[in-house]
């Protein structure tokens, strides 16, 4: 019985042991890297809605390996426990088996702490757990709460255009214009970004900078939306059993529906993927649409890639703003794009084959489909009292895209670029990130912002300095990591 349970105990250490490091190295070399606050978060919320090509891809890759390690492993840790053997013609006799057993257990030991050694290694866990511990006021001294702020709209309310672009980022502009390519991936935006509004972080074409606890979509859409990083603690439930999504932050959705608008949100995934539907609709009140909307009303037959493709998104839009625009008040109308999501993106039947690799050809697909959306826009009786807001989401999630050499000099930004807005922009050259496109929107709308200052969020038409032109990126990134009773106590959850 003893034995018994000792092979247990060493088969066990050894299935856990590479349970973890394989899917950890998977997770890294499929998504490139991760923060564990995105890794805590997506473990403490259902995964409700994900693509399930993602998950085969796993059991597919990752699931061979791990049985065939821990069988391996624990074969040769065990057999010396269950196997008279000789060594050197010696037979080992009843107290060398005892030690041969402990030796075992020992060894699965090496392997558990050599399996956690390496996840150490590869991951910010231990920065993570000192930020769980050290505590920062940052937060609480830069808050703007926008229910204390004045926000004045014009008379003629402007209706908004707001496309979240999957992954899209400022490398893909060609080199000569700001970006890490030596021919444009996305020469329609690129287009767009010089004709039109675009608040650069160089003197070519740049964007806005994803910090902390915005760097996966519905992390960036709080940013884009309520103006502060979406931070849960490990220690923490603070979606109250996900019926609600961080009760005290009050943003862009609220401040639009109290003036009017018809919040309006569709998207080719399911919105109840990381908490999208509970945002938009406790932020706002927004009609939802998504894959299983389509379904429902049999504008599909079946689910495609993480739902339906962008083709089909951009076509079920138009036919979504036409009817939005004959009503009496104005819309606010938001789309997330998701051909361009990992891995290697959806190849529609329109993509050109323009590059070697399919990423870079889904990428330029979705350049031209904006392109050919926002010539529909302009097109339409609405335009000219109509803002258009097109921002890349987050970085590319696209392992070993784009990565960085070591020393090289480039400051990666999501794609921002504003179309048609109410207000002229003075100064287009700032460094920016995505908390500030919250109240910049509600400006480009023609909206007065009493101090130009909402969430953690700068209006950017305004000379006010953004967060990271008064602290610098590298100060405000490591306080917004560490842990806020503020944030905890009044914007995770309402506490007031």
């Amino acid at each position: 019985m003893k034995k018994k349970i000792i092979c247990t105990i060493i088969v066990i250490l050894v299935l856990i042991s590479f349970a973890l490091t394989v899917s950890i190295q998977w997770l890294f070399n499929t998504f490139g890297h991760l923060s564990m606050e995105e890794i805590v978060f997506h473990l403490k919320f259902p995964m409700d809605g994900a693509n399930t090509d993602i998950v085969f891809k796993y059991i597919w890759q990752s699931i061979p390996i791990i049985i065939v390690s821990t069988v391996v492993v624990s074969a040769l840790l065990i057999y010396p426990i269950i196997k008279n053997i000789k060594i050197r013609k010696i037979v080992i006799n009843t107290s060398e088996k005892k030690k041969s057993q402990y030796i075992s257990l020992i060894l699965a030991l090496g392997v558990l702490v050599a399996s956690v050694v390496r996840i150490i290694n590869i991951t910010d866990i231990i920065e993570y757990i000192k930020n769980q511990i050290d505590t920062s006021e940052f937060i609480e001294n830069e808050y703007v709460d926008s229910r204390n702020v004045s926000v004045e709209f014009p008379e003629q309310k402007r209706n908004l255009i707001y496309i979240y672009m999957e992954s899209m980022e400022s490398t893909y502009y060609s080199k000569e214009n700001g970006g890490l390519s030596d021919v444009s991936i996305i020469p329609e935006i690129e287009k767009l970004a010089k004709e039109n509004v675009n608040f650069s972080n160089t003197e070519k074409l740049g964007g806005a900078y994803s910090l902390f606890g915005t760097t996966w979509t519905v992390g960036a859409m709080t940013a884009q939306t309520l103006g502060v990083p979406l931070k849960i603690g490990i220690d923490q439930n603070g979606l109250e059993n996900y019926n609600s999504f961080l009760e005290g932050a009050y943003g862009l959705g609220e401040i639009l529906e109290n003036e009017g608008y018809h919040n309006y949100l569709m998207l080719g995934s399911d919105a109840e993927f990381g908490g999208r539907r509970n945002l938009f609709e406790h932020h706002g009140n927004y009609e939802i649409w998504d894959v299983n909307s389509a379904l429902e009303e049999e504008k599909i037959s079946e689910r495609v890639w993480w739902g339906f493709n962008d083709e089909l998104l951009y076509k079920f839009a138009k036919e979504k703003i036409t009817k939005l625009a004959e009503e009496d008040e104005p819309f606010n109308f938001t789309m997330l794009t998701v051909d361009t999501h990992f891995v290697d993106g959806y190849k529609c039947e329109d993509c050109e084959e323009k590059f070697d690799e399919q990423y870079k050809n889904v990428i330029a697909c979705a350049s031209k489909k904006v392109g050919e959306f926002v010539k529909w826009i302009k097109n339409q009786s609405f335009y000219d009292n109509t803002t258009i807001v097109i921002v890349g989401d987050h970085l590319t999630m696209q392992s070993n895209f784009f990565e960085l050499e070591e020393g090289q000099d480039y400051d990666k930004t999501v794609v921002s670029i504003i179309i048609n807005p109410a207000i002229k922009a003075e100064n287009t050259k700032r460094k920016y990130s995505t908390f500030d496109l919250m109240p910049t929107t509600l400006a480009s709308l023609g909206a007065k912002i009493d101090g130009n200052k909402l969430g953690l969020g700068v209006n950017i038409f305004s000379d006010e300095p953004t967060l990271i032109e008064k602290y610098g990126i590298d100060y405000v990134e490591t306080e917004l990591k560490k842990t806020s009773k503020f944030y905890n106590n009044y914007i995770l959850s309402e506490n007031k």
